[in-house]
């Protein structure tokens, strides 16, 4: 139960003697019923005794105050435990979203750990199975403890009875937490694939698709096949739990009826009083309590351990790289970037995408990547954004390799807007800067302004109700405000200018736009980063007139590098390309 014990250690650093809390609670609910096994032998003593009244009355009177004090205690940890594990759902769920967001783009990426993140999630949601466990089961087996230790002073043999119902059901045991395992395994890939198209189903960027082409049965039969699959592994889970906790309940309840055969003897052969009969009987009574919540309740104990365990290991995997590297001081007063024999392939693929790539980009000196798709090109600038390192080869930044430059460091020099970008779920102006609306000074209004006029941005802007502070997304504001392709693109290209990095990497940065936004964007973006290394990759050459130097991506090598002018005198992928694209403008 390492991982329960780990669950409380964490619990405690949030809501310090929570678990001593717990343990003295258990242990006067556990202590209290003892009340309930002495009291009876004692009233039945005193009538067969000296008929004391007031004496049976007062224990009476003692029974309903412990009772009292009882209830009270119960209901106290009752709602310690709901307010206290609806707090850790929340902050433990926060932990997972955290390491989520750490977590480098190639474990991300993998199905296993997505099924991971989900067991995590899942883990955090089965806590509660633990509360029915500390209010019920815990001071029931304390009590049972010592309701068992009375019966032994009747008769040793019954504990001897007891280790041998133990060595019975181990095997049990070891089946239930096999089966346990087992149901992990099978049906968390499952459930994470339901919840997808559960939440698909509801998620309005696909609602305009779905609806013109039918979709709608398309999406609720993939959800229906993962729910059946469920449903199937649950059977069969269940199905197996179920037999071996009968098994287990049947030999409890047959150790019970021999205990119970034996004190009734006792009874008749007269070796024991009414009243010890009535006390041992009702100390039976909790040890049958006690035995079947742990039945009942043993399988559930098995899961959440199992569950914790995966939760607890998704918390220590290794992080993404932000922290790594060495070199923290860099030089940008001059920005060098050069490849040297990059080869590389995705962790899942024995494919390499990129092979023996090798090319220079110099101070201040605009660079085109072009190619045709799954060129590499993509590939390219993930590995210069450190989201990957090489297979094969180095890469360099002023001659020094990228994967020895701390990587946080590294990430100020850089000034990205990527093909596939993604605006946050937030304001523009917290999309912009990266930070909250209320530590957003006049100086960065001012410098998005800036971004938002060279980016044909700012009469849109000025439109908008509020401006700059405009939510992104109906979830918080009627006065929101859903974006265009072309205008999320230039927003994705202002956040870049506001980051003001020495490399300028723009991945398809005007694919949205038309051809006229886009030779207006090229040209104040070359007025921005005038001076400034940059590198571009754009499906549309005409956009290459505005380079310095072209390289061209080919099947994953780098096939051809020079200026329009040299690469148009080869009769190489380039000139093709070039050709084939005017050709449809003539």
């Amino acid at each position: 139960m390492k991982n329960i014990r780990k669950l409380f250690k964490e619990i405690d650093k949030v809501h310090p003697g929570f678990s001593v809390r717990v343990i003295i609670t258990n242990l006067i609910l556990g202590f209290l019923p003892l009340i309930n096994i002495f009291a009876p032998k004692l009233i039945i003593d005193e009538l067969m005794g000296q008929k004391r009244i007031s004496y049976c009355l007062g224990l009476g009177a003692l029974v309903l105050i412990l009772g009292f004090i009882k209830e009270i205690t119960y209901r106290w940890l009752n709602n310690y435990l709901t307010l206290t594990f609806e707090d850790m759902s929340d902050k433990l769920t926060f932990k997972i979203a955290q390491k989520s967001l750490r977590l480098p783009i190639e474990k991300s990426d993998s199905k296993d750990i997505q099924d991971m993140m989900e067991q995590a999630h899942y883990s955090v949601w089965e806590m509660y199975t633990l509360y029915d466990i500390i209010v019920l089961v815990i001071s029931a087996v304390i009590t049972g403890i010592l309701s068992l230790g009375i019966l032994v002073r009747l008769n040793p043999a019954i504990l001897i009875l007891l280790l041998l119902l133990i060595l019975i059901n181990k095997k049990l045991v070891k089946l239930i937490k096999e089966n346990e395992l087992k149901y992990q395994e099978n049906n968390i890939s499952d459930l994470r694939s339901y919840r997808f198209f559960a939440n698909f189903a509801s998620d309005l960027r696909y609602f305009k698709d779905i609806e013109i082409y039918d979709g709608q049965d398309l999406v609720l039969e993939k959800a229906d096949y993962y729910q059946k699959e469920m449903i199937k592994s649950s059977t069969d889970y269940f199905n197996k739990n179920g037999i071996y906790t009968g098994i287990m309940n049947v030999s409890a309840n047959g150790s019970i009826i021999l205990t119970l055969i034996y004190l009734t003897y006792k009874l008749i052969d007269k070796t024991i009083s009414l009243a010890n009969f009535t006390m041992y009987f009702n100390s039976l009574i909790q040890v049958i309590n006690a035995t079947n919540l742990i039945q009942q309740n043993y399988a559930k104990v098995i899961s959440v351990n199992a569950q914790l365990e995966v939760f607890f290991n998704f918390l220590e995997m290794e992080e993404g790289l932000l922290d790594k590297g060495h070199i923290d001081n860099i030089d940008t007063s001059e920005v060098r970037i050069r490849f040297d024999k990059v080869s590389f392939k995705y962790p899942a693929s024995e494919d390499y995408v990129l092979k023996d790539a090798t090319f220079e980009i110099k101070n201040g000196e605009t660079v085109a990547l072009v190619g045709k798709n799954g060129a590499g090109k993509s590939t390219i600038v993930k590995l210069l954004c450190k989201f990957y390192e090489p297979s094969e080869g180095n890469i360099y930044l002023n001659d020094i390799n990228i994967k020895d430059i701390n990587t946080k460091e590294y990430y100020k020099i850089l000034s990205p807007t990527f093909q596939d970008f993604r605006l946050f779920p937030f304001r523009i102006s917290e999309n912009i800067t990266g930070m909250l609306k209320d530590e957003i000074e006049d100086k960065d209004y001012e410098k998005m302004d800036k971004s938002f006029d060279l980016l044909k941005l700012a009469s849109w802007i000025d439109k908008l109700v509020d401006k700059e502070d405009t939510f992104l997304t109906y979830l918080f504001s009627d006065e929101s405000v859903e974006p265009s392709g072309g205008i999320g693109q230039k927003l994705a290209l202002a956040r870049s200018m506001y980051h003001e990095g020495k490399f300028f990497i723009m991945d398809e940065p005007t694919s949205a736009l038309d051809p006229r936004s886009e030779e207006e964007i090229f040209e104040n973006m070359l007025k921005i980063s005038k001076g400034q290394t940059s590198l571009f990759i754009s499906h549309r050459l005409s956009s290459t007139k505005y380079a310095d130097k072209i390289i061209v991506c080919d099947k994953g090598c780098i096939s051809e590098e020079g200026s329009h002018e040299e690469l148009m005198k080869k009769d190489g992928l380039y000139k093709e390309m070039f050709t084939s694209q005017a050709d449809l403008y003539l």
